[in-house]
């Protein structure tokens, strides 16, 4: 024991024993990433809507890919299991998951991140609202590829690479002015 009543390796008893308890109940609820104004999922309030807008956008894409050319991406999104991440004016973020099949149409869709993505797309909420509202999709998801209002990411050495090297060679494109 140290003069000043603590002992080595224990708590000190001048807490006392509610004290302690409630200190240690604080400390749980700081660092559990529990917040009060989050959903379960870590969705923002606009994240359901938006998702239900994206599955029924889904349909009119598919349908219209197989006419449409991405482009330097396109044959490189096939097969990628993508994780889109669209934020808000006010930070907040949104996620969705989807598999892009060998024609590029989306599949598997679901609300919140895939563990096993290869791939993250990222947007606005603005050009995401768009794309869905669009008579063509696919065009629209294009343009907004071309002008650099969706950006791809790999996940994993060989894919962040690969998305590296996509992404620079759509810069240059874009920076002689072919899109």
């Amino acid at each position: 024991m140290l003069s000043n009543g603590v002992r080595v390796g224990m708590v000190s008893t001048r807490l006392g024993g509610s004290r302690l308890a409630a200190a240690l109940l604080a400390l749980l609820v700081v660092t559990s990433g529990v917040g009060v104004a989050q959903s379960g999922s870590g969705q923002p309030a606009w994240a359901d809507q938006a998702f239900a807008d994206y599955q029924g956008m889904v349909g009119a894409y598919n349908d219209a890919i197989t006419s449409v050319d991405l482009g330097p991406a396109g044959g490189q999104l096939a097969g990628e299991r993508v994780n889109l991440v669209v934020t808000d004016t006010d930070d907040t973020t949104a996620t969705m998951s989807f598999r892009m099949d060998d024609q590029l149409r989306m599949t598997e869709l679901q609300q919140g991140e895939r563990a096993d993505a290869t791939l993250r797309m990222s947007t606005d909420r603005e050009t995401f609202e768009n794309v869905l509202a669009a008579d063509n999709p696919a065009v629209a998801f294009r343009s907004a590829f071309t002008n650099g209002d969706i950006t791809f990411d790999g996940l994993g050495m060989t894919n962040a690479v690969k998305w590296v090297v996509i992404n620079n060679g759509v810069n240059f494109a874009r920076a002689l002015g072919l899109f």
